[in-house]
């Protein structure tokens, strides 16, 4: 029996959305544990900075967007067999400002402290009155769609080995979305219930499928949106939301990381949601 420590050396693991936040933090994890991670973004220049950053021989790149379907699949069949995909992508900050006009932003918890409530990540937030449904669709466009598109080239190509995974993300919103995030929210609960019924879609194939439920997180995004400000301005205000918080701290990418190994070598999980939020849905 291969023990804990060495699980994943020498595994294949793919992690789309992985020159970023979450993801980033979830491939660096795997790399420390002794996976060849394959990295994906949309973006070419990310991928190659993060690859030469890193420096890791057992870290690759490509470049993939998950709006366009067939090639995205097309990359991910390249890459196969795979022994683990993580799926962490969403929307691009600048390309989400381009594409909506409609109240999109990056949010935080109010923890009784006057901030608005959502799930920090990139949501759609707004009454629904004003909503426009077309911009609505642009969001659902990577995250929830791009989950989808893992999960049927999983089912189609056979891409992940058997006795594999696939581990998606949503968000803390699906629980407890707040005031005006009715449709945020429920791109979130959304993932819940698709990742429960590919756990059992694809049980046949002996695949795991979990989902990651992340609270607040401290990544880039903030200082691309620019709604918390930047600098010490930005960190006393992450700060203060984390205090808030039963942990008292708030999370980085590498703390998040934590729930993608659980789910990956956990061989007797699947259909999980694993909510890492420093206790903040308690609230």
């Amino acid at each position: 029996m291969v023990g804990s420590v060495d699980k994943l050396k020498g595994k294949k693991v793919v992690v789309v959305g992985g020159t970023s936040g979450i993801g980033h933090g979830a491939a660096l994890a795997l790399l420390e544990h002794g996976a060849h991670v394959t990295i994906i973004s949309s973006s070419e220049q990310r991928v190659k900075s993060v690859v030469e950053a890193v420096g890791d021989d057992k870290l690759h790149g490509r470049v993939a967007n998950v709006r366009d379907e067939e090639n995205f699949i097309e990359v991910l069949r390249s890459l196969a067999p795979i022994d683990h995909l993580v799926f962490s992508g969403v929307d691009n900050p600048q390309g989400m400002q381009e594409a909506c006009s409609f109240q999109i932003r990056l949010a935080w918890h109010a923890f009784r402290c006057g901030l608005p409530r959502t799930d920090f990540q990139q949501i759609i937030r707004g009454p629904i009155a004003e909503a426009n449904f077309d911009e609505c669709r642009h969001l659902f466009g990577v995250k929830f769609w791009g989950s989808a598109i893992c999960g049927k080239a999983a089912a189609k190509y056979d891409i992940i080995n058997p006795g594999g995974s696939l581990t998606l993300t949503s968000g803390t919103g699906a629980m407890n979305p707040g005031k005006t995030a009715s449709i945020g929210g429920a791109l979130n609960a959304g993932l819940f219930t698709m990742t429960q019924g590919l756990a059992l879609e694809l049980a046949d194939k002996r695949i795991r499928v979990n989902c990651v439920v992340p609270g607040i997180v401290a990544t880039e995004l903030w200082d691309k949106m620019g709604t918390i400000g930047s600098g010490d301005e930005q960190n006393q205000k992450l700060k203060a939301m984390g205090e808030k918080l039963p942990v008292g701290f708030c999370a980085t990418g590498e703390d998040i990381a934590e729930a993608y190994l659980y789910a990956i070598r956990a061989n007797y999980a699947t259909g999980t949601l694993i909510t890492i939020d420093g206790g903040g849905v308690l609230k």
